[in-house]
C-alpha cells in the first residue's frame, strides 16, 4: 500500500523534498494509517512531518488518544501540536463548531510555524458520504464536487491524499501492520446524519454495487470538469456586470436578461458564492427561482428579503444586493460657511467660499466629489434633510416640480430617492439635491461678489 500512497502523491506533486508538513491526526485508524506512511515518505524524502491533534473532549477516549500521541511522538521525534476545545455548551450545532476550531488551530500552527500543508485522511468512504449527505439536503453543483483532494488553506495548501482508499483497505493495512489506533464512539451510535449515511445507506449501496466508490469519485471528477467550464464562462460576464460597494453590490441586468436561463441561473449561483454565502446565508434553489422570475419582470423595483436582514432590490436595470435600511428618521442637520458635517459614514458635505477653501479630512479625500457654486446672496445656514411629502424644486424661474414626481420622470430607484439629501436654503427653498438635480435659486447671479461651493463627497 506505501507504494500506491507514495507513487500517488509523487504524481500529484503533493510535497518537495525536504518540505515541512503538518499532519492532522486525531488517533483514529485512518489518520495513523496516515502518519505510518508519511513516516516512511518523509524518511525517503527528507521531509519534516508534525503532528497537530485536538482534544475534543467529547469522549471518555480523548484523554488517552492525546496521551498515546504525545508519547508516540516524543518516542518519534516528532514534533507535537496539541490544544483542548475547551466551549462551555458544546451540545449546539457541535460538529461545525468543533471542525471550525480545529481547522483554525491547524492554520494557526502552520502560520506560526512555517508549514507547507496540511495532510488530513479523508478518505474514499467519507467523499461518498460527504456527497450523498449534500444530495440529501440539496446542494448547489460545484458543492457537489464533495472532499477536493487539493484546496488552498491558510498561508499553504489543505491535500487529502487517501482519497483513493475505501475505509475497508486502511483498516486492513493497519491490522497487517499492527498499529495501534483508537476506536471512535461516537461513531457507532446514529445520532448524527453522517453515521446514519454511513452504518445504513453506503453498505447498502457497495452491496447493491462493488464499484460504487469508484462510481462517486468518478461523478467529483466530472462535477470538477463541468465547474471548471463553467466558471470559464461565467467569470468574464461577473467581473463586467458585478461591482462591490460601501453597501454591498450592485448587478447591471440589461446584458444578464438576454441571456438564456442556463446561464443566468450559473451566474446567480457564482454571485451569491461570492458574496453573501461567504456571510453565512444560505440561498436555496427556490429563492435562486423566484430571483430569476423577478429579474425577467417588467416591474421596474421589486425587492427580496434574505436572511440577517439582507435584501435583494431589483430597481429598473440595476440589482442590489444589500442590507436593509433602516427606516430614515426626521434628521436635520444646519451648515454655515466654511463648516462642514459627516451626513452618514460614507458622505460628507461642505461650504466653502471663494476666499477660503474648506480642509478636507483625509479620510474622504479620495471619494468621489460633486460640487455646485451657490449665490453668495443665498440666506445661511443651509438646511439639510430627506426628502418630505410636498417638497418642490424650483427648475426655472417660472417652472416648479414636485420632487417626487420629478424621481419618477428620471427613473430615479426608490432606494436612492430615499436616501437622498436635500439641501435648502435658510428660508427653506430648495437649492440641491446632490447627484440628482439644482434648482435655478442656486445659480449665481452677475452681480455677486462672494460666491459659495457647495461640496458633495460620497463613498462609492
Amino acid at each position: 500500500m506505501f507504494q500506491a500512497f507514495y507513487d500517488h502523491c509523487k504524481r500529484n506533486d503533493y510535497w518537495q523534498p525536504h518540505q515541512k508538513i503538518l499532519l492532522a491526526i486525531s488517533g483514529g485508524v485512518d489518520s495513523m494509517v496516515l502518519l505510518n506512511l508519511m513516516q516512511r515518505a518523509a524518511e525517503k524524502d527528507h521531509l519534516t512531518i508534525a503532528v497537530a491533534h485536538i482534544n475534543h473532549q467529547l469522549r471518555g477516549e480523548s484523554e488517552a488518544e492525546a496521551s498515546y500521541l504525545e508519547s508516540y511522538c516524543q518516542e518519534q521525534g516528532l514534533v507535537y501540536y496539541s490544544k483542548v476545545w475547551s466551549a462551555l455548551d458544546k451540545r449546539k450545532n457541535t460538529e461545525a463548531r468543533a471542525r471550525a476550531f480545529r481547522y483554525g488551530f491547524f492554520a494557526e500552527v502552520m502560520r506560526q510555524e512555517g508549514y507547507a500543508s496540511l495532510f488530513t485522511a479523508h478518505h474514499n468512504d467519507d467523499q461518498a458520504e460527504t456527497v450523498l449527505m449534500k444530495l440529501t439536503r440539496g446542494s448547489a453543483l460545484p458543492n457537489l464536487v464533495g472532499i477536493r483532494a487539493r484546496q488552498s488553506f491558510g498561508k499553504g495548501e489543505l491535500i487529502r491524499p487517501f482519497l483513493i482508499f475505501s475505509k475497508d483497505r486502511l483498516e486492513q493495512f493497519a491490522k497487517c501492520s499492527r498499529i495501534v489506533y483508537f476506536e471512535d464512539s461516537s461513531n457507532q451510535g446514529d445520532a448524527y446524519m453522517r453515521n446514519r449515511v454511513r452504518h445504513q445507506v453506503v453498505p447498502l449501496l457497495k452491496k447493491e454495487n462493488p464499484q460504487f466508490l469508484q462510481h462517486i469519485t468518478d461523478f467529483t471528477e466530472q462535477i470538477v470538469l463541468a465547474d471548471e467550464l463553467i466558471q470559464s464562462v461565467i467569470e468574464p460576464k461577473y467581473e463586467r456586470w458585478v461591482k462591490k460597494t460601501a453597501a454591498g453590490w450592485t448587478i447591471q441586468l440589461a446584458e444578464l436578461k438576454q441571456e438564456k436561463t442556463s446561464l443566468q441561473t450559473f451566474f446567480l449561483m457564482m454571485l451569491f458564492q461570492r458574496t453573501i454565502v461567504v456571510k453565512d446565508i444560505a440561498i436555496s434553489q427556490s429563492q435562486i427561482q423566484q430571483l430569476l422570475n423577478i429579474i425577467r419582470q417588467q416591474a421596474p423595483q421589486l425587492t427580496m428579503d434574505l436572511e440577517q436582514g439582507w435584501q435583494i432590490v431589483k430597481e429598473y436595470d440595476v440589482m442590489y444586493i444589500k442590507e436593509k435600511q433602516l427606516k430614515q428618521d426626521k434628521k436635520i442637520v444646519y451648515l454655515n460657511e466654511n463648516e462642514s458635517i459627516f451626513l452618514s459614514k460614507n458622505e460628507w458635505l461642505g461650504l466653502e467660499t471663494t476666499t477660503a477653501n474648506l480642509e478636507i479630512p483625509e479620510a474622504v479625500k479620495d471619494w468621489t466629489e460633486y460640487s455646485l457654486p451657490i449665490s453668495g446672496q443665498t440666506p445661511l445656514p443651509l438646511m439639510i434633510r430627506h426628502r418630505e411629502n410636498g417638497d418642490r424644486i424650483s427648475l426655472t424661474p417660472n417652472l416648479t416640480k414636485r420632487l417626487n414626481r420629478l424621481f419618477i420622470d428620471r427613473k430615479i430607484p426608490n432606494l436612492t430617492r430615499e436616501q437622498a439629501w436635500i439641501i435648502l436654503s435658510a428660508q427653506e427653498k430648495i437649492i440641491w439635491v446632490p447627484k440628482i438635480a439644482n434648482s435655478c435659486l442656486s445659480i449665481p447671479k452677475e452681480t455677486d461678489k462672494i460666491l459659495y461651493r457647495l461640496l458633495y463627497k460620497i463613498k462609492e
